[in-house]
């Protein structure tokens, strides 16, 4: 299971004059935060929290940005840094990273933003038996562009770019990789100009086309952009979730993995959700804390086991909320009503005052009266889900595609 993230932050952005003069690109502010924290929120959220920051120019200026503003601790993951003793390229930086690399890892350039399930990537590539994944974006006019000739899922050749073209596949910048691809690889060399297209040779290169928002900050007028659309963009609908009787069988204070069964379609119902660019929150009552029958670890941990099942099929769940109140409990700390306890709205609120959702498309899907009222007050559609396939629920609920 791919956990570790790569970010490649060594270009000396020469395009943006001044504005890099003293701060690395990837750091440059958007919609007032760096840009790189754009991209560490997008893998955090997915699951991913080990992050390896391959700096080189100004690497003194990363490593203060990181310490000076607790990067791991308001993320809560770790972050190294590994900075290049000279320039290296983007292919040398990864060399020069080898002893602090996993056996797998997501690896994203630091001053783009192609915004896609990149777990599906992960899941794919595994699927394939490829040693390197490679999203792909199909482009109108690539005429600046390599471009990218797929068999399949093997991408078999790099094409030089090429005027007349209407449309074809590029490069989106987002790789799933092993570690074993850089061996025999000596620095510097450049990973776009000779590491990719010897993997495509070997018939070692995945490739899969997605659709998403993507952003280069790289030039004046896209990163003046950025300011405007990045921030646009992060707010989407959401999709909240009960767990008892929704996401698994309802079989009494379910809390330990060995006793949990997800209900059919769960796990795909929550990828297609990923999959679509909804957020996905589980908003799930655990009165089983305050009648005694686990603490509130038990929960967490659960939870965490369900989320690294759900990585497997390349799905994930955004944010977890619950609540171990009741007025009936018998642990005296949580003996009261509370405003987190369906059918109240707190915990829906919650994650709409932490996350920028798009309340007029977001929804809910739960089991109980309790869940249809806790979304009306929370002011978004409620879903009741009566048993069955829970994905064949979540296709007819999920929005169709704006054309463009």
């Amino acid at each position: 299971m791919v956990k570790q993230c790569v970010i490649l932050l060594g270009g000396l952005g020469t395009r943006l004059g001044a504005l890099t003069a003293d701060t690395p690109k990837p750091l440059l502010p958007v919609a007032e935060a760096p840009f790189l924290e754009v991209l560490i929120g997008e893998a955090r959220r997915r699951g991913f929290d080990r992050f390896l920051l391959l700096a080189g120019y100004k690497a003194d200026v990363v490593r203060d940005y990181i310490e000076g503003t607790d990067v791991p601790g308001r993320f809560n993951a770790t972050v190294e840094i590994c900075v290049e003793p000279e320039p290296l390229g983007t292919g040398g930086a990864l060399v020069n990273a080898l002893p602090l690399l996993d056996e797998s890892f997501l690896l994203l350039n630091g001053d783009t933003w192609f915004d896609f399930n990149w777990l599906d990537l992960a899941a794919t590539t595994l699927d394939t038996g490829a040693d390197c994944g490679m999203a792909l974006r199909l482009v109108e006019q690539p005429d600046r562009y390599e471009t990218i000739a797929l068999d399949g899922s093997c991408i078999t050749e790099f094409r030089a770019r090429q005027a007349g073209l209407e449309r074809a596949l590029i490069n989106g910048g987002v790789y799933v990789m092993k570690r074993t691809c850089l061996e025999g690889m000596a620095a510097p060399f450049s990973l776009e100009g000779a590491l990719l297209p010897r993997l495509a040779q070997e018939g070692r290169l995945a490739g899969v086309a997605y659709d998403g928002f993507f952003i280069d900050i790289g030039i004046p007028e896209t990163y003046e952009n950025a300011q405007t659309s990045v921030p646009a963009h992060r707010r989407r609908p959401a999709l909240f979730l009960d767990r008892d009787g929704v996401l698994n069988e309802d079989t009494g204070y379910v809390h330990d993995p060995a006793h949990f069964t997800w209900t059919e379609g769960a796990k795909d119902a929550v990828k297609l959700f990923n999959d679509a660019g909804f957020y996905v929150f589980v908003v799930t009552n655990q009165a089983g804390v305050a009648r005694g029958f686990y603490d509130e670890a038990t929960v967490h941990r659960l939870h965490g086991w369900m989320a690294q099942d759900m990585r497997t099929k390349g799905a994930s769940i955004d944010d977890w909320r619950y609540c171990p109140y009741h007025t009936q409990g018998v642990v005296e700390r949580y003996k009261s009503a509370h405003p987190w306890r369906k059918p109240e709205p707190g915990m829906l609120l919650d994650l709409m005052k932490h996350w920028p959702v798009d309340t007029t498309r977001s929804l809910l899907i739960g089991d109980r009266d309790s869940d249809i009222a806790a979304a009306k007050a929370a002011g978004i559609a409620g879903h009741l889900f009566t048993g069955g396939n829970l994905l064949s629920l979540a296709r007819t609920l999920l929005p169709a595609p704006t054309q463009p």
